[in-house]
């Protein structure tokens, strides 16, 4: 088994390059060191640079006193109106009819627990009140994505539990000032791409990928530490063979964000590279759990899932798994056949406790003999 190898090369990302926010200075660093190593293996490397347009969120503290601790890190509640608001922040509770100051909010920024009503119905109301801003504090532990079937009327923002029990806490010793602001901004990301060339000279290719950012304060051990890891053990253990096609691996950028890399990956390939693609064979977050599981087209799954019964390993198969995407799904809609490697335990995942402590090794180690076996079979089909 290669758990041993994958998971050296997983502790190593870890502890030197963790988190990797995506679109950052830590996402940049991560892609210069993985180029290192592909190109270490022998490999041709390169950077495909793109931007990353994203609506990103801040609340800032002003206290009377002029001591105000930094503002806690929020998160745009998805189609939030765009702007900037200021004023003294107001608790009201989870902006119940009767949470609701008697002489209104007007000018304020509202402090709101989530729970029991929509967002909507939370920020419409304390718009209503003459609020010019609105706060939401997650009701359990950790950050939240929310969504606003419509836009309101103010800007509003997601925090934490711990974040928003730490504002009640300074309203509650006085006057707190607080300025919240949604607004959208450019940042660059980037592939990382390394091509191993066949022996006769041939346009079509294999592709092997797994996006390497993280969410933010988040190792991301599992999501996407063990793709990362997998899929740089099946680069060095395939590195020295001889395929009739090219084989191309790459390390997406973005991807938590909205598959900004694989998405611009595929929109910059020609029809004849498409055509040319013989599958997009796609590793993300299968370190937690106790079974490994797999998705995508039959023609990719159904021979994985005999090499994974010759190993001893039972996949079990997770069909399209509606409601998820990752970076198979731009190559998926162009019509390039893909295949995804997941696992049973996505329990953890974009939150600060994927950590490396938990993930499973033996995990690792199968995925990486599954994908090594994958491209030998593809050689042999091709």
């Amino acid at each position: 088994m290669l758990a041993d190898e994958v998971f050296e090369i997983l502790q190593q990302l870890t502890e030197e390059y963790s988190p990797r926010q995506s679109a950052t200075d830590e996402e940049l660093e991560a892609a210069q060191h993985l180029r290192g190593r592909l190109s270490d293996l022998g490999y041709d490397t390169s950077l495909q640079e793109f931007s990353v347009t994203q609506t990103l969120a801040s609340v800032d503290l002003v206290s009377p006193t002029g001591d105000a601790p930094d503002g806690p890190r929020a998160l745009p509640i998805s189609a939030s109106l765009q702007g900037i608001a200021t004023g003294l922040l107001t608790d009201v509770g989870r902006a119940f009819e009767e949470d609701i100051p008697a002489e209104g909010l007007e000018g304020r920024i509202a402090l709101i627990e989530r729970g029991d009503i929509t967002f909507e119905e939370k920020v419409k109301r304390v718009a209503g009140a003459g609020a010019a801003g609105a706060i939401v504090f997650n009701n359990e532990r950790g950050l939240f994505f929310g969504r606003f079937a419509d836009q309101p009327s103010i800007p509003a923002v997601a925090i934490s539990q711990a974040d928003g029990r730490g504002l009640l806490d300074l309203v509650e010793q006085g006057d707190l000032g607080v300025t919240v602001s949604v607004g959208d901004e450019t940042s660059p990301s980037r592939n990382v791409i390394a091509d191993k060339r066949a022996a006769a000279d041939t346009d079509r290719t294999v592709i092997v990928g797994a996006h390497y950012d993280t969410v933010p304060n988040s190792e991301g051990a599992s999501d996407n530490g063990s793709g990362i890891s997998t899929v740089l053990t099946i680069a060095k253990h395939i590195s020295d063979r001889s395929y009739p096609f090219n084989v191309r691996i790459i390390l997406f950028g973005a991807e938590e964000i909205g598959l900004f890399g694989s998405r611009h990956y595929v929109d910059n390939m020609s029809p004849e590279e498409i055509d040319n693609t013989i599958a997009m064979l796609n590793f993300d977050a299968f370190g937690s759990g106790t079974r490994l599981g797999i998705s995508g087209d039959g023609e990719l799954v159904n021979p994985a899932i005999q090499i994974g019964d010759r190993l001893g390993v039972t996949l079990f198969h997770e069909g399209e798994m509606t409601g998820w995407a990752s970076d198979h799904t731009p190559f998926g809609n162009v019509g390039i056949p893909v295949m995804w490697m997941v696992s049973n335990d996505l329990s953890r995942i974009n939150s600060p406790a994927d950590e490396i402590r938990h993930v499973n090794p033996e995990l690792l180690g199968r995925a990486a003999e599954i994908g090594i076996l994958m491209v030998e079979w593809l050689g042999e089909e091709n």
